[in-house]
This record gives structure tokens, C-alpha cells and sequence, in this order.
């Protein structure tokens, strides 16, 4: 009976007015040609009902199609709220006007409008998903606006569009339009109006054009331009690219000029290569709005409008590793680029360095570092080249050369190894000499044996677009024998060389000799340690070589023993043996103030200088130095037998080393912690007396630079400072 009456109402009334909703429920409705019905709170048409529009079907509410629905006919829609499209709709030749005074968002569900009137007051057409109008869309009043925000909008045609009703891309979303040999205008804006006009006397394709605000360095990232530019920056794609020949015109306003823009003076730039290019200036067309027209463009992606004075800018970016391990990156690490760009940058943690440059040419990437010039440089180092010069144990990796030519001679000499003696030992006049403490290679670079001549930078010619994987290889120089030992084996080849001095009684006016005997060692090529004695107790006189080893005074160091420091360097390419109790060599003092002993009053400095020796084979140990004095029985006993060594190496990355000397076994206590007290590491354990060593690996801490390490024991606490430098 309802549909019977249904349809007797609508055949004698030209006009049907629903209080409520219209609801469609599953039924075949039939608006015919001429009828109006009239929907006051929306019409819902669902459960597989079918509701065809000849005539005219209005409401100031939604409309929805649902659940397997049908919404078809030639008619007329007049929608005041939300289109919602979940089933079938079929335009046929229908239009759909959005009028009232609310804002509609439109969900098409895929199926397209024929013809789409915007009539509303004050309000917008939201689109809810990808949406599309076969033949027209009409703006029939003023501030109404199509936002697709981040869906595409296709359309055939468009009429009616003006500053003040246009499509507004606020989002990642586009209008598309077939472009043939007719100019067709897209009018589009974001926050004003910008319609761009495409004409192609190449193959008709689809296009699709959005605006947004500002012009980024890199076309679709980076820095923003506050200058010299228009602020806006149109995307323009082709649905299948190649075969395009376009002529492309923009429009702008006068308040969307950045300063030092010069309309006079400006060109339609296009971001091609990685680069905003370069165009010949000319002046725009028109007065607010302005115009500007490019012509044969073959390519598509973003076009901006530039001042003549604006310049397009590149990146420069690349990675230094430290070719120790190929892999940890040099840290502030001094990157200059030179030529027709110019600029300057630092390498982070990783070693990864980044430059934004204006302009475009020919460039020279050099890096440069020259901190730290003893970093993992000691008298192994020595060792190692002059073992390759005389040919014991010769060096074949080339970048192992650039390190061991210290002076940068393009030769490998034993002035190589005694400069980093002189420099060890603190002889003022060696750096002049050993001055560049890193080197750098493309590590492109096919680096030969030998390596001389090989490139420190990279040449670019004719740089216009974005550089990246510009990278190169570092050489620390002098340090050698880390890029072939494993620092986890420390002290694992050698017993620690022990030095034995007698303890005295001080006497102020004495003239005191302090001769040092060695411990037995069977393989003995290489030592370095720095002595420190008490400046306001003793003065040096003397340095002796005393003939149980090879030495001669060269072999100390004593620029500063003003200040209470000898330094010690001695190495040989062939290790030999050291007798036990072999006397190395005689210190003479001047005793300035009595009182106390000797062992008071002088010790092995690891903070000046880190105590190493080593035998043929590179392999290294810790350097001792043991006081002994005569008892009231005539004994002779040992003193200062609990220590806490300076780590190796020192400064470090991943891991490192700390020694230590107990008077006997016994329980005992090693952690580190950083400058507020935080503890980072730490052991307990039972430990043998004499010499011990724990390996600590500081994985997952991020603490860096200085930190202190601190041995209990019952016989009391030690602490020392160590530096981490993370990927050095």
C-alpha cells in the first residue's frame, strides 16, 4: 500500500514535501521529469533500494547512498549538507548543485558526477575522497570554494572561476585536466589565487597541478626562501610522462612578492636535476595580478617564480671513515668547498658532512683536520716504520704508507720514525715538521702501492644539481701499528717491563744518583714512559745510558724538566733480550729540600705520557717502576706496589684497557663514572696480587669525553682520568 500511494501522490502533486527524512528502503522510487520532491532533514536511499531522479530531488540535509543502492537519472540535485556515496551512482546527464549556507564534504565512492554547481553562501565543497566530474563544474557564487585537501579532483571543464571561487589545494591533493593543443586553465590557489595555464603542442595527456606556499631549496624539501623569490612554488605532473612540449603561464599577487623580488627582473624557474635552474629574466605581464609564461617544457615537477637575483642552490654531502676499520667516522673534520660555490662544514659523530650552496660550477671538496696530532700515535708507531725500512717486517697497504710518511715527503725514512721520537719526547722544534695530523682520500680513489701523488680532494666540473656520496677515507698520520694490532691484546704478548730503582732518604745539598735496572726480557724492541719527580725537591743534573741496552741521551726527553718531567723514547726494527738485572740507565739529582724518600718524590707519569713497551711483533705491555730499600736487616723489599696504570689506548672509542698492581690478592673494586657521578661500568672480583688488567667495553653508554675510573681495594683507592671520543 505505501508504494501504491506513494506513487499516487506523486502523480497529482507537482510538488512532494517530506516533513522528515526520505528513506528509501529497499524500494524502486521513481522521481519523474517535472516533479519535485523536497527532503527537509535528508534522504537516505539503502538496502538495495533504487532511486531514480528524472526530475528534481532537494534537501537542505545529507544525502547517502547505501548498502548495495542505487541512485540514478538525468535529474536535478539540490544538496544543502554531505554528499555520502557508498554504493552505486550512476550520473547519467544529472547535475548536482551544492547551495546553503554550510560547508558539504563530498564522498563520491569512486563514481563520478556529470555536471557540479557550487551555489552556496559563504561556504566550502570538502572533498573525502578522490573525486571526479565528467563534463562541468560551475562556481555560480562568490566565496565558494572547491578543498580537496589531499585528494585529486578531476574535471573535463570549468566555468565561473575567479579570485574568489576557485579550487584551493591546501594539501597534497591536485586538480586534473586533459591538456591538447588549447591553453586550459587550472584555477587553482592555497591561501590566494594562483591558477596556472597549460597549452601542449605535444601528446594531449593528463595533468595535474597543485599550489602551495614558499619555494624550497630542494623542490620538495629544505630550506624555505625569504628572498628573491615569489612565495609560492606550483607541483605540476603528467599522468604519462614523456612526450610533453608545454607552454606553461602562472599567476601571482602583488602581497605574495618576498623581498628583494623584482618583477622587472624575473624568470619561471623549473626544479630539474636537483636544482632550481637558471632562465633569461624578463618582466611580468599585468598589474596584481601579475603574470609570467615559460614555453617548451618538456619535463615535470616543480616550477617556481625567481628574481633575477635569486640563485639556485645544490648539496654538497658525503662521509669521512677512519680507514683504521673502514667503518667509525671522523669526527670535526674541516670540509672546504672552493671554486665557483663556496662554503664550509664540520663532520658529525658518524663522520657525515652536509653543504647547501647557492649557485652552480666547477668545485673542489677538501677536508682538513689537524687536532690531536699524537692521537694513537707512540713509539709502536716508530717501531713499525722502521721495521718497514729496513725490511724485517714490510708494510703493503697503501694507506698504511700515507700514515708512516710522517713528513709528507713522498718516501717512508727513518726521519719518519725519529720525528715522532721528537715529537713523543717533546722536542719544541718536531712539530714544525709533523704539523698535518690527518690525511684524505676519495674513497672512490684506486689508491696504488706506492701510494704518491694520489688525490686529497674531489673535483667536481659543472655542478648543477645535488652531490651526495662524496666521500673519502681517513688517514691518521703516524699512527700505524693500530690499524694491524687489536688493542683487545694488550699486554697478552709480553710480561710488563719492570724498571727497579733503590728508595733513599732525602738530604737537602745531596748529590743523588738513581740508577734503573730492568727485569729479564726475552724479546725487548720498543719502550716510551715519562718520569715525573718533585720540582720543588729535586732538580736534574744528569742523564746516563748505563749499557745494559743501546741507548744513548738522545733517547730522553727533557724540554720541560724545569717543570719535573723526563721523557723516555727508545726503539730498535729487531728485538733482543734483557738481562735480569740489566742497568739501563742513571738519573742525577740535585736534592733541593730533605726529608721523605725518593719514592715521594718520583714516579711513573702515565698522564704526560702512557707507558708502553714492545716487543718485535708489535705486541705491547705495560711499563713499571718498582722502589726498593734496604730494611734494618739488610733486606732489600719493594714499595709501591699498588697502583692504578693509565688505560690504553688512550683517548678511546669502543674499548679499552685499565692495569693495575696489587700488593697481594685479594677482593677489589673497578668502576667509571662520568663528571656528575653516574656510574657507567663496573666489576667486583677476586684478583691475584702483582700485575692485573680488565677489558671494558662501554657498550650501549653514550657518555663521552672526560671520565674517571677508580680502583678500592683494602689497601685504599686510586683514580685516574681517561677520555672517551666516540668515532675517532
Amino acid at each position: 500500500m505505501k508504494k501504491y500511494l506513494l506513487t499516487c501522490v506523486v502523480s497529482v502533486c507537482l510538488v512532494h514535501v517530506a516533513p522528515a527524512q526520505f528513506i528509501n528502503q529497499g524500494a524502486k522510487v521513481n522521481i519523474t521529469s517535472g516533479l519535485v520532491v523536497m527532503a527537509l532533514d535528508g534522504v537516505v536511499n539503502t538496502s538495495g533500494g533504487i532511486l531514480t531522479v528524472g526530475g528534481t530531488l532537494s534537501t537542505p540535509g545529507d544525502l547517502g547512498n547505501s548498502s548495495g543502492a542505487t541512485l540514478q537519472g538525468d535529474g536535478q540535485y539540490y544538496i544543502g549538507g554531505d554528499w555520502t556515496n557508498g554504493a552505486m551512482f550512476n550520473a547519467g546527464t544529472s547535475t548536482v548543485t551544492f547551495d546553503g549556507d554550510q560547508n558539504s564534504t563530498v564522498t563520491s565512492g569512486g563514481s563520478a558526477f556529470y555536471n557540479l554547481n557550487l551555489n552556496k553562501t559563504s561556504a566550502n565543497l570538502l572533498l573525502g575522497d578522490n573525486m571526479a566530474v565528467a563534463n562541468a563544474l560551475d562556481f555560480q557564487a562568490a566565496d565558494n570554494y572547491v578543498i580537496v585537501g589531499d585528494y585529486n579532483l578531476q574535471v573535463v571543464d570549468i566555468i565561473g572561476y575567479d579570485a574568489a571561487r576557485h579550487v584551493r589545494t591546501t594539501g597534497s591533493g591536485f586538480l586534473v585536466r586533459t591538456v591538447d593543443d588549447a591553453p586550459v586553465v587550472f584555477p587553482v590557489g592555497n591561501t590566494g589565487y594562483n591558477p596556472a595555464t597549460l597549452t601542449n603542442a605535444g601528446a594531449g595527456d593528463l595533468y595535474r597541478v597543485r599550489v602551495a606556499g614558499n619555494v624550497l631549496s630542494n623542490g620538495y624539501s629544505g630550506t624555505a626562501y625569504t628572498t628573491n623569490a615569489l612565495d609560492r612554488t606550483w607541483f605540476i605532473e603528467e599522468a604519462t610522462p614523456g612526450g610533453s612540449d608545454l607552454s606553461l603561464q602562472l599567476q601571482w599577487n602583488g602581497s605574495e612578492e618576498l623581498p628583494g623580488f623584482d618583477r622587472t627582473m624575473a624568470y619561471l624557474s623549473h626544479f630539474d636535476g636537483g636544482i632550481w635552474d637558471n632562465q633569461p629574466t624578463g618582466a611580468a605581464a599585468g598589474a596584481d595580478p601579475y603574470t609570467l609564461s615559460r614555453t617548451g617544457i618538456t619535463a615535470l615537477s616543480p616550477f617556481a617564480v625567481l628574481g633575477g637575483n635569486s640563485q639556485p642552490t645544490i648539496d654538497i654531502l658525503g662521509r669521512i671513515l677512519w680507514k683504521g676499520d673502514g667503518l667509525s667516522g671522523v669526527k670535526d673534520a674541516t670540509v672546504n668547498v672552493s671554486g665557483d660555490l663556496n662554503g664550509v662544514a664540520a663532520t658529525d659523530d658518524n663522520g657525515d658532512y652536509s653543504l647547501t650552496l647557492a649557485g652552480n660550477g666547477n668545485v673542489s671538496i677538501v677536508p682538513a683536520k689537524t687536532a690531536n696530532l699524537l692521537n694513537g700515535v707512540n713509539v709502536g708507531d716508530a717501531l713499525a716504520i722502521q721495521q718497514h725500512v729496513v725490511g724485517l717486517s714490510p708494510i703493503s697497504d697503501p694507506y698504511a704508507h700515507i700514515a708512516m710518511d710522517v713528513n709528507r715527503s713522498n718516501s717512508i725514512t727513518t726521519f719518519d720514525a725519529a720525528l715522532i721520537w721528537q715529537t713523543i719526547l717533546g722536542n719544541p722544534q718536531a712539530p714544525n715538521i709533523f704539523n698535518k695530523s690527518w690525511r684524505f682520500v676519495p674513497k672512490a680513489y684506486p689508491l696504488a702501492l706506492p701510494p704518491w701523488g694520489f688525490p686529497e680532494q674531489i673535483d667536481l666540473t659543472g655542478v648543477s644539481s645535488n652531490q651526495a656520496d662524496q666521500d673519502f677515507y681517513g688517514v691518521k698520520i703516524g699512527d700505524v701499528v693500530t690499524t694491524f694490532a687489536d688493542p683487545a691484546n694488550f699486554g697478552a704478548g709480553m710480561t710488563p717491563f719492570v724498571l727497579h730503582a733503590q728508595d733513599r732518604t732525602l738530604e737537602a745539598g745531596q748529590d743523588l744518583k738513581v740508577s734503573f735496572s730492568a727485569d729479564y726480557l726475552q724479546n725487548l724492541a720498543a719502550w716510551q714512559f715519562a718520569l715525573h719527580f718533585d720540582p720543588g725537591r729535586l732538580t736534574l743534573e744528569a742523564v746516563e745510558p748505563l749499557g745494559g741496552l743501546p741507548l744513548t741521551v738522545d733517547n730522553f726527553g727533557t724540554y720541560n724538566a724545569a717543570d719535573g718531567e723526563i721523557r723516555s723514547l727508545w726503539s730498535q726494527a729487531g728485538g733482543l733480550v734483557l738481562e735480569e738485572a740489566s742497568s739501563v740507565f742513571e738519573l742525577t739529582f740535585k736534592v733541593l729540600e730533605g726529608g721523605g724518600k725518593l719514592s715521594d718524590a718520583l714516579w711513573l707519569d702515565e698522564e704526560a705520557l702512557p707507558a708502553y713497551a714492545y716487543n718485535s711483533v708489535l705486541e705491547e705491555s705495560q711499563v713499571e717502576l718498582k722502589f726498593s730499600e734496604i730494611t734494618s736487616t739488610g733486606e732489600t723489599t719493594e714499595t709501591g706496589d699498588f697502583q692504578l696504570l693509565q688505560n690504553q689506548p688512550n683517548p678511546f672509542d669502543r674499548e679499552t684497557v685499565i692495569g693495575f698492581l696489587l700488593p697481594e690478592a685479594c677482593e677489589a673494586q673497578l668502576r667509571i663514572y662520568d663528571a656528575s657521578g653516574r656510574e657507567l661500568w663496573r666489576v667486583d672480583k677476586y684478583y691475584p696480587g702483582r700485575y692485573n688488567t680488565e677489558q671494558v667495553r662501554l657498550d650501549g653508554v653514550t657518555a663521552a669525553g672526560l671520565l674517571w675510573y677508580e680502583l678500592t681495594t683494602p689497601y685504599g683507592t686510586r683514580t685516574k682520568q681517561m677520555v672517551r671520543v666516540v668515532g675517532q
